[in-house]
């Protein structure tokens, strides 16, 4: 395995040898501000070599992992980039770390991400600033392994399946977005906050006078081949119909599973191919994630209607993509946190104290926390007179009483500027397609 010597300089580790692995699978995107999306013409590293975002990850063996996967099962895409794996904070550590790689001079990255992106990897462009220094020693790569599930729930990895229970990690830039959804969403009705550019809405009062009682239960990510099959055992033990948006790219290895969650009566939605950031992608590639997904998962015999960017981060134009590939954007009204806590018990008190008829709430498929905390998450909404159904009826029925309202224009989540865009009615005010 050819890995960068103990003792060489950052730069130099910079220049021995990488390029493509699934996003969905082990590397995410870092956070807007961080990442540039550079035009072809600065793309094409004419002065000076390129830099390639592969990856974050919170432990440097699962980024060594991670490459040795990518270069075992496409040494093509490979081959030319240079890895490197530094802190993302070099002043503290735990922080987590970014897998990067180096493109030689000349080299096409804007062609080369395309074709990356074309093929279900993850792929951006940094700005050309030189890497930052570790705090010690550029860290090493050690013999590598599967990085650990943290649940005890986890069976030995099968042979030749790289990505079966590799959960997502949110950088800590999510909890800025999250919270950002959260506060745009209190501004709004329920329907404003679940559909980010919606000219009709329905305020609290309403629900109440019309005595609706409606919830939706969403979860994201995976299939954990444990977990997310654990939880779809709890809904159907409870007769819960539920709204599910796997990773296309995870799912496609796991067809059982998403035909089980379909026969179950439950609600197949889109969550991209590879979960990545797609706001700095180009329109093509934005389109690709979501008609590639899209054909994955009708392959299984969903009919997917709706549309999560991933980690609630979208752009005007990234919603009007969804509304030409026939899906409605959708986000949320009660983020659990269960990404981010990973305990059972306080997800359970975020959801009484926060959640209520008429509520969507986004969890988890990935997190033995969120499967724990599930029975109780569903009885506290119980509790509060909630009648469970799926995201798309839940639309369906809102539509029914909805009213126009004043429409602020959607903001670009988390990426400090506002995008504005012509208030009136949409695409996505039309009642939905059937949902499956």
């Amino acid at each position: 395995m050819n890995r960068p010597e103990h003792g060489r300089s950052l730069t130099s580790r910079l220049l021995t040898g990488t390029r493509r692995f699934r996003t969905s699978l082990f590397a995410l995107p870092l956070a807007a501000g961080v990442l540039l999306a550079l035009p072809d013409t600065a793309a094409r590293a004419a002065d000076g070599a390129s830099l390639l975002q592969l990856g974050l990850f919170q432990r440097e063996g699962d980024a060594w992992w991670a490459w040795d996967s990518l270069r075992r099962r496409s040494p093509d895409l490979a081959d030319g980039l240079s890895p490197a794996v530094v802190p993302l904070d070099a002043r503290r550590q735990g922080e987590g770390v970014a897998l990067r790689a180096t493109a030689p001079v000349g080299l096409d990255v804007a062609a080369l991400c395309r074709r990356m992106l074309g093929a279900g990897f993850g792929c951006l462009v940094l700005d050309a600033a030189p890497l930052p220094a570790p705090p010690q020693a550029p860290l090493q790569a050690p013999e590598t392994k599967p990085p650990a599930d943290s649940a005890q729930l986890t069976p030995p990895r099968p042979a030749g399946d790289g990505k079966a229970n590799v959960a997502i990690t949110y950088p800590p830039e999510a909890a800025r977005t999250m919270a950002a959804i959260e506060k745009s969403g209190r501004r709004k009705g329920r329907l404003g906050a679940v559909i980010p550019d919606t000219a009709l809405d329905v305020m609290p009062a309403t629900l109440k006078e019309e005595g609706w009682n409606l919830c939706a239960l969403t979860f994201d990510d995976g299939p954990h081949r444990v977990v997310t099959r654990q939880i779809l055992d709890v809904l159907n033990r409870e007769k819960i119909p539920a709204t599910y948006f796997p990773v296309a790219s995870v799912a496609e290895s796991q067809g059982e599973v998403i035909r089980d969650f379909i026969a179950a009566g439950h609600e197949i939605g889109n969550h991209s191919l590879t979960h990545a950031d797609l706001r700095a992608m180009d329109p093509e590639a934005q389109r690709h994630e979501i008609a590639e997904a899209n054909r994955i998962l009708r392959g299984f015999g969903a009919n997917p209607v709706l549309f999560r960017p991933p980690y609630g981060r979208y752009t005007p134009d990234l919603l009007a993509i969804a509304r030409e590939e026939s899906m409605s954007p959708v986000l949320w009204t009660v983020d659990t946190r269960d990404w981010q806590v990973r305990d059972p018990d306080r997800i359970v008190q975020h959801v009484k104290t926060e959640a209520g008829t008429g509520s969507v709430l986004l969890l988890h498929s990935t997190y033995p926390s969120t499967l724990n905390a599930l029975p109780r998450v569903i009885a506290a909404m119980r509790a509060k007179g909630c009648e469970f159904v799926t995201l798309s009826e839940w639309i369906e029925r809102m539509h029914q009483i909805a009213t126009p309202a004043t429409v602020m224009a959607p903001t670009l989540v988390n990426a400090g500027v506002n995008a504005g865009v012509k208030a009136g009615a949409k695409a996505g005010d039309t009642p939905l397609r059937a949902a499956n």
